[in-house]
């Protein structure tokens, strides 16, 4: 990729942030004559490049620490709300802000990452990489198999 696009790119992911996550719309602001359809298809293709993400998480990271937000401050703060609630029911607000500011400084996405990986990702990994999960899904599946005839023959 060029540097250039790669500007562009960062521009469009720049947007992206300070429109609050519409990535229809940060596209279309640097490429004007994207139909929705195109401009979404434009946006996940950005998306997905690896250089690119690695800016996404970069910009996370300033924005995180410029906030000085840690999931451990997360916590204690919802903490301070949930003994306030019990007091108090005006809450309510309080805590969806801070589910919402955990969203959009992505620390679901972390935990989500963290989960057992969904088929579409398994469909981007490399074909060595494949190879290799299918290897791990059968030795599983040896283990539960040989786990079952063992409990079969007690």
């Amino acid at each position: 990729m060029k540097e250039s696009t790669f500007k562009k790119y960062c521009l469009v992911i720049d947007e992206w942030f300070v429109n609050g996550f519409n990535g229809v719309k940060a596209y279309q602001k640097f490429y004007t004559k994207a139909s929705d359809n195109a401009a979404d298809v434009g946006f996940r293709k950005i998306y997905g490049i690896v250089r690119i993400k690695e800016y996404i998480k970069s910009k996370r990271e300033l924005l995180i620490e410029g906030l000085d937000i840690t999931l451990k401050r997360q916590l204690f703060e919802l903490e301070e709300l949930k003994d306030l609630s019990k007091l108090k029911t005006k809450y309510r607000d309080s805590i969806e802000a801070i589910k919402e500011q955990n969203r959009l400084l992505g620390f679901y996405e972390i935990d989500n990452l963290q989960k057992e990986p969904s088929v579409s990702h398994l469909l981007t990994l490399s074909p060595s990489e494949r190879a290799q999960r299918i290897i791990e899904l059968r030795r599983q599946i040896n283990e539960s198999n040989s786990k079952k005839s063992k409990k079969r023959r007690v």
